[in-house]
């Protein structure tokens, strides 16, 4: 539970004491100790005059005790560095970094004081509280020996009178809201593949969405694609025992806009490569490789229940790539769902195969203003960016401002890639009318003018987020295994949508 207050007249009481000390303060002379709570100055003072130890630095921590008969039993110093530099990621990591010592104590009642920092305000208790929840994250349902969640600790953040503002509670209630999308979407992405077989995931998305009045979830199964002429979707599910569906989450608010956004998640939910076999080192982590479908099922979770008055659907291709006798193979000529011939001379740039059809039957039938699609889509876009940003390319400048800056607000870094048109030579085919992969370079860019090849002329963006699905490095907060990237995102470009259609 989180609450926001005031400190209190009569003094604190609590069983851990959190607050922030920046490397400026620890270096000070003369420091200035009536900045914190009267309960806990002396403490701090006589610390600071005799211990040299802790230097403030960023993510560094000291625990200290008082007295038993102290109101406040514990009191937690976690350095923030440079307090000037500080961003939005960096108060994750102060959050996430609080939240590790909280576990190891397991208190119940825990104070996390702001009234020594520069300024109180929504997107500081935000950021504070998602770096908690990341640290509360737990996928163990396959462990024996699970850890049990805490379910009765509660946090409050304390402001000065001059900086509270009952406001505040609306910043833990968002926060909770894209947190239990992130988690969802992490869910998904982190379970194994005999477990997330494309009717598993179809069914989980059934399931899950039953509750919500505003959303319908229609499912369109093998029969139905082979009617509706979606070879390249069927093609890459050839080669599994486990059929492909394209499932449709339609988010249908009753007071609607009539304005439409459509989410585009590739769902492969295991990629072996097919024909093209991949190399066996690490190819457990192709369980990931439907994070973009995961990311829109987490961000139609977040859509449900902030209410937007604009249509949301949620499309996505489930197939899984696998390699036997009657699987596709490299050389095959494939008729897409759009008309388009497709000559496939590798069977592991499958992504963009079911992506194509799915993007291509979104345009025509739902009709939207906006497609957004993410999808793990290529191991270039990684040696362009590394695993900290996505690949961001579209066809709208527009749309390109508006997604960029809601990543640099959310934490779903992007970066925007180019889309000229000269590289669609490197698509050309002998037999068809376009081939599913270009030469060794540029590969993150062919794969994107591929795909906008089956978008006409809709305002279009496509994310890859390839590097930013799962385990990236030297970023506490994202934890092991899936990060849940793309939710937070979508959660805040919802108003900047709106105003672009």
């Amino acid at each position: 539970m989180f609450q926001v207050a005031t400190v209190p007249e009569h003094g604190i009481n609590t069983n851990l004491l959190v607050l922030f000390i920046s490397e400026s303060f620890v270096k000070k002379r003369k420091k200035d100790f009536s900045l914190f709570p009267d309960s806990v100055q002396a403490t701090l003072q006589q610390y600071f005059q005799v211990f040299k130890d802790f230097k403030g630095e960023f993510k560094e921590t000291q625990l200290l005790y008082q007295s038993a008969n102290s109101g406040v039993q514990r009191i937690l110093l976690v350095g923030m560095g440079d307090e000037a530099g500080l961003k939005c990621q960096d108060f994750r990591e102060l959050g996430y970094t609080f939240q590790t010592v909280q576990e190891k104590l397991n208190t119940k009642r825990n104070h996390i004081y702001l009234g020594n920092l520069r300024a109180c305000h929504n997107t500081l208790i935000e950021n504070l509280t998602e770096g908690i929840y990341f640290r509360q994250y737990r996928f163990d349902q396959y462990k024996s020996d699970k850890k049990t969640k805490p379910t009765n600790t509660r946090y409050i953040f304390l402001c000065s009178k001059d900086d509270y503002s009952p406001r505040f509670r609306q910043a833990f209630l968002r926060t909770r809201k894209i947190m239990n999308g992130v988690f969802l979407a992490r869910d998904l992405a982190n379970q194994p593949s005999n477990f997330a077989t494309p009717r598993d995931i179809k069914d989980k998305v059934i399931q899950h969405f039953s509750r919500y009045s505003t959303i319908q979830v229609e499912v369109l199964d093998k029969k139905e694609l082979e009617k509706l002429g979606m070879n390249a979707l069927l093609g890459v599910a050839k080669g599994s025992s486990h059929e492909p569906y394209l499932v449709i989450i339609k988010y249908l608010p009753p007071s609607s806009n009539k304005k439409r956004v459509a989410l585009v998640g590739k769902g492969v939910t295991f990629d072996s490569g097919g024909i093209s076999l991949k190399p066996p080192a690490n190819m457990d982590e192709m369980k990931y490789d439907m994070s973009g479908a995961a990311a829109v099922v987490g961000s139609m979770e977040i859509i449900a229940h902030m209410q937007p008055k604009m249509e949301f659907y949620g499309v996505l291709p489930l197939v899984e790539n696998m390699p036997d006798g009657s699987a596709m193979k490299p050389g095959d000529v494939v008729k897409s769902y759009s008309g388009k011939t497709i000559e496939v001379l590798n069977t592991d740039a499958e992504g963009r195969l079911i992506l194509a059809d799915a993007l291509a039957y979104t345009v025509e039938k739902i009709k939207p203003g906006i497609v957004i699609d993410f999808a793990t889509l290529t191991g270039s876009i990684m040696v362009a960016l590394g695993d900290k940003r996505a690949g961001l390319f579209t066809n709208s400048d527009e749309l390109k401002n508006v997604l960029f800056k809601a990543g640099e607000e959310s934490g779903d870094w992007l970066w925007p890639m180019p889309l000229d048109d000269i590289y669609n030579k490197e698509l050309e085919s002998n037999v068809a009318d376009i081939k599913n992969i270009g030469s060794r370079w540029g590969g993150a860019v062919t794969a994107a003018k591929f795909l906008e090849n089956f978008v006409g002329k809709t305002l279009w963006a496509h994310i890859d987020m390839a590097g930013t699905a799962n385990d990236v490095k030297h970023l506490g907060y994202w934890g092991k295994g899936a990060t849940g990237f793309g939710p937070r995102l979508i959660a805040q470009v919802l108003k900047g949508l709106n105003k672009i259609l």
